[in-house]
């Protein structure tokens, strides 16, 4: 199915499942590659691109957008998502089998690889600012950005530092940024995250703003890409959380 509307493009290539997708653009562009049960679908909003890649159960989808803002009201086991885009503004409330939900903003670029127990994820951005609310694996993970600074409440973060205090399975993550640059106490440009129980080891090569995860056995797949800094985490079945970069 390819509908042209004059000054936006949509283009939807849809399976045996989803029969009928009702979009609604204003200065925006929508692209959606659909497959049997509606596996991925691309988003982009003129100068915030979101991209979601669902799992197997997302039968329907229904996207309207307005001013800066997008709603998302899915079938029967995404029973609710809601995305507000007010001025830097995005929430997201997801449901029980929402795998996975890639969000790509112009200046601010953010990837969240879900699993099957990460069953609500609430963000909310405001100049510079940040919070993530998860489920029961990644209990509490809340971040703040307020004048490019990690901020967050489970540990004492400044100045391009971020820390991670996570739940069971990733018990302890601290990410350092000084002057642009990841530091860890493993060396320059190389970060090392000793995790939990499956998220044992984890080795980030840093060039030029670029930021590059070699994982284990069990960290599959997590891409993360920034407008100047680009970040690639292998992620797993056990590590469901997320990792955030900002720039100013």
């Amino acid at each position: 199915m390819a509908l042209h509307l004059s000054q936006w493009h949509f283009i939807s290539v849809n399976g045996t499942v989803l029969h009928s997708m009702a979009l609604q653009f204003t200065q925006w562009h929508f692209t959606a590659v659909n497959g049997t049960v509606l596996h991925s679908m691309a988003l982009h909003l003129g100068q915030w691109h979101f991209t979601s890649v669902n799992g197997s159960s997302l039968h329907s989808m229904a996207l309207y957008f307005s001013q800066w803002h997008f709603i998302s009201l899915n079938g029967t086991l995404l029973q609710s998502m809601a995305l507000y885009f007010t001025q830097w503004h995005f929430t997201s409330v997801n449901g029980i089998s929402f795998h996975s939900m890639a969000l790509y903003f112009s200046q601010w670029h953010f990837t969240s690889l879900n699993g099957t127990s990460f069953q609500s994820m609430a963000l909310h951005f405001s100049k510079w600012h940040f919070i993530s609310l998860n489920g029961a694996l990644l209990q509490s993970m809340a971040f703040h950005f307020t004048q490019c600074r990690f901020t967050s409440v489970n540990g004492t973060v400044t100045q391009w530092h971020f820390t991670s205090v996570n739940g069971t399975l990733l018990q302890s993550m601290a990410l350092q940024f000084t002057q642009r640059h990841f530091t860890s106490v493993n060396g320059t440009w190389h970060f090392i995250s000793v995790n939990g129980i499956s998220f044992h080891s984890m080795a980030l090569h840093f060039s030029q703003w670029h930021f590059t995860s070699l994982n284990g056995t069990s960290l599959k797949s997590m891409a993360l890409h920034f407008s100047q800094w680009h970040f690639i985490s292998v992620n797993g079945t056990s590590f469901q959380s997320m990792a955030h970069f900002s720039q100013c």
